[in-house]
């Protein structure tokens, strides 16, 4: 059985970036059961580049450059001037079977909310109209959240849903291991409030540790019903605003990541984002990032549980985004997302209006109300279950 072809649409390609770490193991493999390694599931036959390296990645000086183009002559991938043409593959119209775009890193510019401002719609809108004029739909992953705008990422959404176009997307945070091993909440049991804490830069590690949060409230009792409110604060006014309504579950969440009880207060005096999130169905959450933490974690209550666990990620080799090349797969081989893509778009929503807020600007977290899914509860492919050394 022949794999699906696809095309890479990245920004940029240097070591570690995204473009390597994810799109370097769909080109090359990856290991897997047992360790062992095994060819991707999907054949990628063209790429569109954008920049070569960046010059200013995380600070001036700290420069990297471009290893795409090696790679892709070393495994015979034309890179093609536009996103049209990658989708040809060196023909008229669209000779691929599946797309994956790569919109993370890069020079470009943040905004006032100090998003960057990744041109990931911009790209995909060049897919779509590639598609359009040639009457052919594809399926579509996005990796990380589908835009820094909520209204792009829900156009993007919605015009995937109109034109019948797979859409997969995400982070790597809900399918990375969990500890304690396999943690989840259990599907359909009543919650009344979650957590989620993290560290890392202000928006784009905000996003993982949203989706990580999701990942578990979404398997409450109703499902998924929609966010109807988003409150932010930053630095100084977060620290207040925490020690004003202390929660024992975001005691809990903070605790996951191995912390004693001083350690839980140290990294409350450090937090320098703090979001309170309500849901149409009375959930009530909690968003702390905080600079004295070094992974991600979330914790839930309900009338008759609560869980906690660290969500951890691994450094070098960043086996991680193995299991997020298994979403993309999985995407291309079933035209299916294999988790609701709408966790993604309510989780960038969420993240889009915490910032603003946070900024003191108005925002209606409303919009947010009518993201509304079932979970699927799908743990094969992550390493949810997996301990630590499963994969290397």
């Amino acid at each position: 059985m022949s794999r699906p072809r696809i095309a890479l649409i990245l920004t940029t390609y240097f070591e570690f970036s995204h473009a390597d770490v994810l799109g370097t193991r769909l080109i090359e493999g990856y290991p897997w059961e047992g360790g062992e390694h095994t060819d991707p599931r999907v054949e990628v036959v063209s790429m569109y580049l954008e920049q070569d390296g960046v010059k200013n990645w995380g600070k001036p000086g700290n420069e990297r450059d471009d290893i795409g183009r090696e790679i892709a002559a070393r495994a015979g991938i034309p890179i093609y001037p536009t996103p049209a043409e990658a989708l040809g593959a060196g023909k008229p119209g669209i000779n691929v079977d599946g797309v994956v775009i790569i919109g993370e890193h890069g020079d470009f510019e943040l905004n006032e909310y100090e998003q960057k401002l990744y041109p990931r719609r911009r790209l995909f809108d060049a897919v779509v109209s590639a598609m359009i004029a040639t009457d052919t739909f594809i399926p579509v992953f996005n990796d990380k959240h589908l835009a820094w705008s909520h209204t792009d990422a829900r156009t993007m959404y919605d015009n995937a849903q109109r034109l019948g176009i797979g859409l997969g997307a995400g982070s790597t945070v809900p399918i990375t291991w969990r500890v304690p091993q396999g943690t989840t909440w259990p599907m359909g049991e009543p919650m009344t409030e979650v957590a989620a804490a993290g560290y890392g830069s202000y928006e784009a590690y905000s996003y993982h540790a949203i989706e990580g949060m999701l990942s578990f409230a979404e398997n409450r009792a109703g499902g998924e019903t929609g966010v109807v409110a988003v409150e932010a604060f930053r630095d100084e006014a977060a620290v207040q605003a925490l020690a004003e309504a202390p929660s024992a579950v975001v005691d809990a969440a903070i605790a996951a990541h191995g912390l004693d009880e001083a350690g839980v207060a140290e990294a409350k005096q450090k937090v320098w984002l703090l979001a309170r999130i309500t849901w149409a169905d009375g959930l009530v959450g909690t968003l702390v990032m905080s600079s004295s933490l070094k992974s991600f974690s979330a914790a839930a209550l309900g009338p008759q549980t609560s869980v906690s666990a660290e969500l951890k990620l691994q450094g070098d080799p960043y086996s991680h985004f193995i299991h997020l090349a298994r979403a993309a797969e999985h995407l291309m081989l079933t035209g299916e997302p294999m988790h609701p893509v709408e966790r993604t778009l309510l989780a960038g929503g969420i993240l889009d209006h915490a910032l603003r807020s946070a900024a003191g600007a108005f925002t209606d977290p409303s919009v947010l109300a009518d993201i509304q899914y079932s979970p699927n509860g799908r743990t094969e492919d992550t390493a949810i279950a997996l301990p630590m050394d499963q994969i290397v």
